[in-house]
């Protein structure tokens, strides 16, 4: 955003792409008890987005458990997988009578979270 001479340029800051999916989420705390659950919204290489009904017993800086059921991309095997990754929540927010958690993993999510069931 360009104001004008003096004004505050805004740019995005995101590493990476996000990409719209939408598919269930578990967060667990680490030693594994479920603290939320939802749905993915977008999702990037490094972090995803869960929207979901409180209660959200989840806290910006908090170490997680992401857990995703999602589609197998392979068209043989089961049609769905889950995928596990650890990594701590980034931001909590109000989304009218839901919350919106945004986690940022530990590691990259594998490359197969972003391709579709062939």
């Amino acid at each position: 955003m360009d104001g004008g001479p003096g004004m505050l340029q805004v740019t995005d800051r995101r590493r990476h792409a996000r990409f719209e999916m939408v598919c269930p989420v578990l967060l667990r705390d680490k030693p594994g008890r479920l603290i939320f659950r939802g749905r993915s919204a977008d999702v990037s290489p490094c972090g995803v987005k869960v929207v979901g009904p409180p209660p959200a017993a989840v806290s910006v800086g908090m170490d997680v458990w992401l857990e995703m059921k999602m589609s197998n991309p392979s068209p043989t095997g089961p049609s769905r997988r889950r995928i596990k990754v650890p990594g701590f929540v980034r931001r909590v927010s109000d989304i009218g009578d839901w919350k919106s958690v945004v986690i940022v993993s530990e590691t990259d999510l594998p490359l197969e979270v972003f391709r579709r069931r062939g």
